[in-house]
């Protein structure tokens, strides 16, 4: 079993946080990317606005990337035992933050389960999209 990771054990320091839909599109989780000193990923989820209850305990990328290359088909089961003693949402919740990132991708005809990309959990910030700079709208000279 993982070692799970308290911030007092290790000081975690957050480098981006997002907004993603929970499995079922009925609320919206908030969840945070950090890293500590020795640049290792960690993972959390800091919020639910539909009222579910949920760890927010910080999680090594490499216990979660463990438990999902583990599992055929990747399910918010497989995801438990790296919340021993705390909510079944949290779970839950992990595998749509996991979706939403990129590092799971669906499989066909079946709901909420999962396979893994093989993608690296990322601390880096998305790199700004740069749009077209939009054209002033040219003044038509009257004559």
């Amino acid at each position: 079993m993982p070692k799970q990771v308290s911030t007092e054990d290790t000081k975690i320091k957050t480098a981006r946080s997002k907004t993603c839909p929970t499995l079922s599109k009925k609320s919206e989780l908030k969840y945070s990317v950090g890293v500590d000193a020795a640049k290792a990923t960690y993972l959390r989820v800091n919020s639910n606005d539909g009222g579910g209850f949920f760890s927010g305990e910080w999680l090594a990328w490499k216990d979660i990337k463990l438990a999902i290359d583990e599992a055929e088909p990747v399910t918010s089961i497989c995801l438990r035992p790296l919340f021993k003693g705390k909510s079944v949402n949290t779970s839950g919740f992990l595998l749509a933050v996991l979706f939403t990132e990129g590092l799971l991708e669906p499989l066909p005809k079946k709901v909420r389960h999962f396979k893994a990309t093989g993608k690296p959990l990322t601390a880096a910030k998305a790199a700004p999209r740069k749009t077209p700079a939009k054209k002033a709208p040219s003044k038509a000279r009257k004559s």
